[in-house]
């Protein structure tokens, strides 16, 4: 029963070699090595674009909130000071009269300290003045004939000298602390009138720029937040937001956006004829700058994009009112060559660095090792490997599939002749 079924593969395989080589007969598309003029031309859609642009953003500092109370329309013309967006800050305002009564207090609290250093003097001075007072006169009397005095007065004024000079130094001692902490206090009020007095001065600064001026002259456009919703009349806003920006109307830019295997030849300086979109105006300009990378314009598509930028003069912008935001389109020419060789890109094989196609020899494709040139979406221009005449495969690829079919038959073979010898020791 396994020889039936290995026989059955087999077979099977066998039919799927034949249709294989049927295959293998039938005539290859070719294309045969000439000299011919050869041109490559970019098609591209995009849009005028400020070449300079302002940002906008919400006027105050710190995290303070904004109202967003009055704005100009989106794409507006603005000119220079004019009133953009006005703003309210109730929050700031809570804040300074709040900060104005902290304010009111320390300066209370530093008046009663004052007054209680002055009020400690006084009685520190007072209290001073008597114990000098006793002590000079108990000084006076233990200066006298000891014999007209009693034993126990003796003492006793002897004893009064001693404490009062204790006394009076210890008064000393605490007029000096008093003053030491009179210092710290008010030091201590000092710097929080100082933190109060920075909020005032933050909060009034705050409030006297509520509005936002355009700087110069140009078309408002808003930002967009992060949902791409746009702020709207009402909302709140933190200071420091972006808001929207200006682009400046004297420089523009007309940008566009290709696929990044169409990019192929593009470099700056080539010649570009620009076309507006609802005129029919065409503009004959040049590349001016050609972007290096290439970025995804969405998560739902994998194709990445290059960007290059056309230069408008000046005069062209005031000439046909050129405004940002406007559609165009462009052709750039990226080859004009007369006579070149060129091969069609589908018929190049890569193998590391170096490059081959696959040329007809009778029947047969021989593969051929060629240096290329000039580079095009569609075709590459050849230098050497080939001469006029040559029949070149435009399907290489089909070639090794079929090798890799080959392959894969003659495993399959050799795996069931295997398995039917180990099928007969058995036996």
């Amino acid at each position: 029963m396994m020889k039936l079924k290995l026989s059955a593969l087999v077979l099977a395989m066998l039919s799927l070699v034949a249709c294989g080589s049927d295959t293998g007969n039938e005539a290859l598309p070719t294309e045969k090595v000439k000299q011919a003029p050869w041109r490559e031309e970019l098609v591209a859609e995009g849009e005028i674009k400020a070449a300079a642009s302002t940002s906008l953003n919400v006027p105050g500092e710190g995290w303070d909130q904004r109202n967003l109370l009055s704005m100009v329309p989106n794409g507006s013309l603005v000119e220079k000071g004019q009133v953009i967006a006005t703003f309210d800050a109730a929050q700031s305002r809570v804040q300074l009269s709040q900060a104005e009564v902290d304010l009111l207090r320390k300066e209370l609290n530093e008046a009663a300290v004052l007054a209680q250093s002055n009020l400690g003097r006084a009685e520190l001075g007072s209290e001073s003045s008597k114990v000098n007072t006793d002590l000079s006169l108990s000084q006076r009397y233990a200066n006298a004939d000891l014999k007209i005095f009693a034993q126990n007065s003796i003492l006793d004024k002897l004893v009064d000298i001693g404490f009062l000079t204790d006394k009076q130094g210890y008064l000393n001692w605490k007029k000096g602390q008093l003053g030491l902490r009179q210092d710290a206090e008010q030091a201590v009020i000092g710097s929080q009138k100082e933190s109060i007095n920075l909020k005032i001065n933050q909060k009034r600064k705050s409030l006297d720029s509520l509005q936002l001026l355009a700087p110069h002259q140009g078309v408002f456009i808003l930002k967009a937040r992060w949902d791409g919703t746009l702020p709207q009349v009402g909302g709140r806003l933190w200071a420091g937001d972006e808001f929207g920006s200006l682009p400046d109307l004297e420089k523009q830019v007309a940008r566009f956006s290709i696929a990044e295997g169409a990019a192929f030849g593009l470099k700056e300086g080539q010649m570009v004829k620009v076309r507006l979109s609802g005129t029919g105006t065409e503009l004959n300009l040049k590349v001016s700058k050609v972007g290096k990378t290439a970025s995804t314009k969405s998560r739902e598509s994998p194709v990445k994009y290059s960007d290059f930028e056309v230069v408008i003069d000046d005069a062209m912008v005031k000439q046909y009112g050129l405004k940002p935001g406007q559609a165009v389109s462009a052709k750039v020419d990226l080859l004009d060559m007369p006579n070149v060789i060129s091969v069609p890109n589908i018929a190049l094989v890569q193998d590391g660095s170096d490059y081959s196609v696959l040329v007809m020899n009778g029947t047969k494709a021989e593969k051929r090792k060629i240096d290329l040139g000039m580079r095009g979406p569609v075709r590459t221009e050849v230098k050497a490997g080939l001469k006029l005449g040559d029949e070149v495969v435009l399907t290489p690829q089909e070639k090794g599939d079929k090798k890799e079919a080959d392959k894969n038959v003659e495993a399959v073979k050799k795996s069931g002749a295997g398995q039917e010898k180990q099928k007969e020791g058995k036996a």
